[in-house]
């Protein structure tokens, strides 16, 4: 079947890319073989026009079918960094050369030798898309921390039993001040105790409203551990898309003064207890560092996917 590729035109088609990754996710039986929609909001909402600011417009494309279905989609995170999502009724090696090209030619970003680079996200086990990449002069990146272990949960089987914690509350994200409270432990959380970090997420906390805009986004599942000081002290943001009954963790930390004492294990098996209720099937949470995928395994079980970057410098 012919593709017809176009570029990204207006707010319409972020919802079909929605309705999309929607499909792609039930076509692979729940597999992160492609973006869940959860990521996509999270990307469109907050990362994107927060962090990155890429031109959507100059920067996604989309590949459809005569009757103007989305067959697959290209799209960066970060500079130089893209992804191909890929319906797998139409995942073809023709359509994954046209996808790489178009990266090689639009999607590149400076390295520090002024050279040209491209990264694209790839799953493990995909012999044929490695083969193609392979051929296009792409290596794979072995780099320590590069590739995300996408942990995963079925929540049809038994969880673990939920954990309690002394002088240490688990509940929903509350409104006022406790909004620039959960600011400003992120800026804690992911950047070592540094203050300044700490301090400008609190007093410039637009970002965390516009995450809060993401149409997914549930206050109910905005999961905050509430120190003995009444401090956020651990905290997790939990996606659940109720069309493909999956659910992802984004983001997950815990303040350094507050580690090593089991909070974000319990507010994590908290959610998935919470998740299990509202009827959500998978759960979802990437990780990176040895640390966090020691937390993510001992949470979500033994069940990964790992998606890899493979790396060409033109």
């Amino acid at each position: 079947m012919k593709l017809t590729l176009r570029t990204y035109q207006s707010d319409d088609d972020y919802w079909r890319i929605r309705d999309f990754l929607r499909q792609v996710m039930i076509a692979n039986h729940c597999r992160e073989f492609s973006w869940s929609v959860a990521r996509w909001d999270y990307w469109w909402w907050f990362a994107n026009p927060d962090l990155e600011k890429i031109s959507l417009a100059e920067n996604v494309f989309i590949w459809e079918t005569p009757d103007g279905q989305i067959a697959a989609v290209l799209n960066p995170e970060g500079h130089g960094q893209v992804f191909l999502q890929r319906h797998p009724d139409f995942i073809s090696p023709d359509l994954d050369a046209a996808m790489i090209a178009l990266a090689e030619d639009r999607l590149t970003a400076p390295n520090q030798d002024d050279r040209r680079q491209l990264q694209i996200f790839v799953d493990s086990q995909d012999a044929a898309l490695h083969q193609t990449l392979t051929q296009r002069g792409f290596q794979r990146v072995d780099r320590p921390g590069e590739q995300e272990y996408q942990h995963r949960r079925l929540l049809d089987l038994p969880l673990p039993q939920p954990i309690k914690l002394p002088d240490y509350t688990i509940r929903p994200l509350g409104a006022g001040l406790e909004f620039l409270e959960r600011c400003y432990a992120s800026g804690l959380g992911f950047h070592d105790d540094d203050i300044q970090a700490a301090r400008d997420n609190r007093d410039h906390p637009d970002w965390y409203r516009h995450i809060q805009s993401a149409p997914l986004y549930r206050r109910d599942l905005d999961l905050v551990v509430i120190a003995p000081d009444g401090s956020v002290a651990s905290f997790c943001t939990i996606w659940f898309d109720d069309v493909s009954r999956t659910a992802y963790f984004e983001p997950v930390a815990t303040v350094p003064a507050h580690r090593q004492r089991g909070l974000g294990k319990a507010m994590m098996i908290e959610g998935l207890h919470c998740l299990k209720q509202m009827g959500c099937k998978v759960a979802f949470v990437g990780g990176y560092s040895p640390g966090a995928n020691a937390l993510y395994f001992s949470v979500m079980g033994p069940e990964y996917d790992v998606s890899e970057p493979w790396e060409k410098t033109i």
